[in-house]
């Protein structure tokens, strides 16, 4: 990440640079994100894992605060993480055991926004699980812009033997799947949309379809200093079975 020097007088400080980084999956679901942190290291994390079975699942997650207080404990989060998406876990399953998890660590009084979603890039359809969080959001093909429907579950890491309800949603060729943190959505609030979600929608509406358009319109250089983070997941133009290039054990 460029690191610009600070502006002297009248004169504006430089645009934030913000890396866009593509994320080959081999089901050919198409995924690109951006992320911009406090000193580097933010409270905002995410996974995304090409399973066996074909399937894609990302977490998108937002630990309470901002800067590198809030990076403390993602470490470990990233780590149960990996191993419940590894071993097949539903989106429910996997919330519901880092939830447990984060119950039995608890050291603070710090909780975690989560959503998780896997797709099916072959059959077309997507589960969702959401702890807290926001959206997740979706660009149809058409243009459309739209929030995904969520039954939205306690945050991560308040009360234990939490239950995380999914839903089911179809996915055509090209629609792209948006995840974001709320330093997204919070840059675009106003007094009749205090969450932002209306303004965010709006603005992905806009947006043209592609993950790189979609990244760069909703996290471009107007960069404030908080934690913000957007990933986009979009469909292939047409489903079609696909192998791995190797199969690993």
């Amino acid at each position: 990440m460029k690191v610009h020097r600070q502006a002297r007088g009248n004169v504006a400080p430089k645009p934030r640079s913000v890396p866009l980084v593509h994320l080959p999956t081999w089901s050919r679901l198409n995924v690109a994100t951006k992320q911009w942190a406090i000193g580097g290291h933010g409270g905002d994390f995410f996974e995304v894992i090409q399973q066996r079975d074909g399937r894609v699942t990302t977490v998108m997650a937002d630990v309470c605060g901002n800067g590198p207080s809030a990076a403390a404990p993602v470490a470990n989060l990233r780590w149960i993480l990996r191993q419940q998406i590894a071993s097949g876990g539903s989106p429910g399953t996997v919330l519901a055991t880092l939830n447990d998890w984060l119950i039995h660590q608890k050291a603070d009084d710090r909780f975690v926004t989560a959503v998780c979603v896997r797709i099916d890039v072959v059959g077309g359809r997507a589960e969702i699980a959401s702890a807290g969080h926001l959206g997740p959001f979706v660009k149809r093909a058409s243009g459309r812009a739209e929030e995904l429907p969520c039954a939205a579950g306690l945050a991560l890491g308040i009360l234990g033997g939490q239950t995380y309800r999914e839903t089911s949603v179809d996915l055509a060729p090209e629609d792209a799947v948006v995840m974001v943190t709320d330093g997204i959505t919070d840059r675009l609030a106003s007094a009749d949309d205090p969450l932002g979600q209306q303004g965010l929608i709006t603005r992905l509406g806009r947006a043209r379809l592609g993950t790189e358009s979609i990244c760069a319109a909703l996290l471009g250089p107007d960069i404030r200093a908080q934690d913000a983070t957007v990933v986009v997941m979009q469909m292939p133009r047409r489903h079609r079975r696909t192998t791995p290039v190797a199969n690993i054990g």
